[in-house]
C-alpha cells in the first residue's frame, strides 16, 4: 500500500512538472506576441473569412476610393498574403526557441529477480521499481549563430511584409485599370446607343425619300444595313461592359454581387509629378524592391550563421531521479556546464558555406535585377503618360472635326443633296472618334495607375486639367 501511495505521488508530481512547463511555454510565447503590433480582429481567428455586407438585393453605388476599400477588405489575396506574413514571424521566434530550455521526462517500470532450487524449498527474489526521471538542457551561448539565424529569418518576415504591400500595389492597379475600363465600356455603350438612334432617324428618312422618289431604295437598303449593324455594336459593347463589371467585382472580392453602380468619370486631371521625383522616390519606397533588398539581407545573415557552424555550444544541463522500488530507494540529481560540438562535419560546414555565398551573391544580384526594372518601368510609365496627355489633345481635335463633318453631311441629306455613302462615312468617322477621344482618356488614367504602381506611391494631382470637356462637346 505504501509503495502504491509513493508511486503515485511521483507520478503526480512528474504530471504536473510537464504541464507547468508546457504552460511557461505558451506564457512566454503569448507574452512575446503580445507586444508585436496587433492585426484587425479578421486576421486574429483561424480560417476565419470576412464575407462583404453586399448582397443582390441590395442596391449600392460605388466610387473608385470604395472599390479600393472594398478590395483591400475582402480580396483572398490580400488575407493570403497576411497569413503568409504570419508563417514567417512564427519562424523568428522559432529560431530563439534555440535559447527556450530543452526538457526531458520518463518513467521506467521494472521487475527483477533470481530464484534458487535444491536442497529443499525454492529461495526467491524479484526486486520491482518505479524511477521517474526528469531532465533539462539549456543553450546558453552559441558563438551567435541564433542570433544570426534569427536575424535572417526576421529579414525574410521583413521581406514577406513588403510583399503583402506589393501586393495591395497590384491590386490596387488592377482596381483603377478594371474600374476605368468600366467607365470606358459605359462610354462606348453611350456611343453605341447614340449610333443606333442615328441610324434610326436615318432609316426613316431614307424611307420618306424613297416614297416620294428622291433617293433610291439603295439608301434604305443602306440604311437598314447600317442600323443592324449598329444595334450588333451594340449588343458586343454591352457584353464588354457586363464582363469588365464583372472583373471589377472579382478584384473586390464579392464576384456575386452585380447590383451596384459606380459614380466617377474618367479624369483629366494633370498630375504633380516629374521623371526624376518619380525614380527617385520609387527607388526609395517601392515595395518589391525593399522585399529584394531583404532578401539579400537575410542571404548576409545566413552566411554569417554558416560560416559560425565551426563554433561550438555553451549549455547547463540537469537531471533529477526518484526512485521506489520494493527493496530499495533511489535519489538522485545532477547539474552541471558543458562546452560541445553538435555533429561537426568539417566538408558539410565548407560546402554549405560556399553554398551560402552563393546565395547571397545571387539575391544581390537580383536586388540590382530589380532596382534596374523599377527603374525602366517608372522612365517607361512616365514617358506613356507625357504621349498619352499629348493624345488626348490630339483626340480631341480630331473628335471636333469629325463632329463637324458629320453635321454637314447630316445637313446635305436632309437637303436631299447627300448620298447614303457620305453619311455613314460621316457617322462612322464621327463615331470612331468619339471612342477614340474615350479611349486617350482611358490611356491616360490606366497608364498613371500603372506609374503609381511602379513607384509604389499615388500621384498628386494639380488643379489644372489636360482639357475643360462638356459632355456636349462628345
Amino acid at each position: 500500500m505504501e509503495l502504491r501511495k509513493k508511486t503515485f505521488i511521483s507520478l503526480m508530481i512528474l504530471s504536473c512538472f510537464v504541464l507547468t512547463s508546457a504552460n511557461a511555454v505558451q506564457a512566454f510565447s503569448f507574452k512575446k506576441n503580445s507586444s508585436q503590433s496587433v492585426k484587425p480582429a479578421k486576421y486574429q481567428q483561424e480560417f476565419d473569412v470576412e464575407r462583404p455586407p453586399y448582397s443582390n438585393e441590395i442596391h449600392s453605388v460605388f466610387t473608385l476610393k470604395a472599390c479600393i476599400e472594398n478590395a483591400i477588405k475582402y480580396n483572398p489575396a490580400i488575407r493570403a498574403s497576411i497569413y503568409n506574413e504570419d508563417v514567417y514571424k512564427s519562424k523568428i521566434g522559432q529560431a530563439w526557441a534555440n535559447y527556450f530550455p530543452v526538457i526531458s521526462a520518463g518513467l521506467d517500470l521494472s521487475r527483477s529477480g533470481n530464484r534458487y532450487t535444491g536442497g529443499g524449498m525454492p529461495n526467491q527474489y524479484i526486486t520491482m521499481g518505479y524511477v521517474p526521471t526528469v531532465s533539462a538542457d539549456m543553450l546558453i551561448f552559441d558563438f551567435g549563430k541564433t542570433k544570426a539565424t534569427a536575424d535572417m529569418a526576421k529579414r525574410f518576415y521583413e521581406a514577406t511584409r513588403e510583399n503583402t504591400k506589393e501586393n495591395i500595389n497590384v491590386i490596387i492597379y488592377n482596381i483603377k485599370a478594371t474600374y476605368y475600363n468600366v467607365l470606358f465600356a459605359q462610354a462606348q455603350v453611350k456611343v453605341y446607343e447614340d449610333t443606333v438612334a442615328d441610324f434610326q432617324l436615318q432609316l426613316e428618312q431614307a424611307w420618306g425619300f424613297y416614297r416620294y422618289g428622291t433617293k433610291p431604295k439603295i439608301d434604305v437598303v443602306t440604311a437598314e444595313y447600317n442600323l443592324g449593324k449598329a444595334k450588333l455594336n451594340l449588343v458586343k459593347a454591352r457584353n464588354v461592359l457586363g464582363v469588365a463589371r464583372v472583373q471589377l467585382s472579382k478584384i473586390m472580392g464579392m464576384p456575386e454581387y452585380t447590383n451596384y453602380e459606380i459614380s466617377d468619370q474618367l479624369t483629366l486631371n494633370l498630375f504633380d509629378v516629374t521623371e526624376d521625383s518619380a525614380i527617385k522616390t520609387a527607388l526609395e519606397v517601392r515595395p518589391e524592391l525593399v522585399a529584394a533588398k531583404k532578401s539579400a539581407d537575410a542571404a548576409e545573415m545566413n552566411l554569417r550563421a554558416r560560416r559560425r557552424e565551426f563554433t561550438p555550444n555553451v549549455g547547463i544541463y540537469g537531471s533529477y531521479r526518484y526512485g521506489i522500488g520494493s527493496d530499495y530507494n533511489l535519489n538522485s540529481g545532477q547539474i552541471g556546464v558543458g562546452l560541445n560540438y553538435s555533429a561537426l562535419n568539417i566538408m558539410r560546414v565548407k560546402k554549405e558555406i560556399e553554398e551560402a555565398k552563393a546565395e547571397y551573391k545571387k539575391a544581390n544580384a537580383q536586388y540590382e535585377d530589380v532596382r534596374h526594372d523599377v527603374y525602366f518601368k517608372v522612365k517607361k510609365n512616365y514617358m506613356e503618360l507625357e504621349t498619352d496627355r499629348e493624345a488626348i489633345v490630339i483626340a480631341k481635335l480630331a473628335l471636333d472635326q469629325a463632329k463637324e463633318q458629320y453635321r454637314q453631311v447630316t445637313g446635305r441629306y436632309k437637303a436631299g443633296v447627300g448620298t447614303a455613302i457620305e453619311l455613314k462615312d460621316g457617322e462612322n468617322t464621327y463615331l470612331n472618334a468619339r471612342l477614340d477621344f474615350y479611349n486617350a482618356m482611358l490611356n491616360y488614367n490606366t497608364t498613371a495607375a500603372s506609374l503609381e504602381r511602379e513607384i509604389g506611391l499615388p500621384l498628386k494631382l494639380k488643379n489644372e486639367k489636360v482639357l475643360d470637356i462638356k459632355e456636349e462637346d462628345l
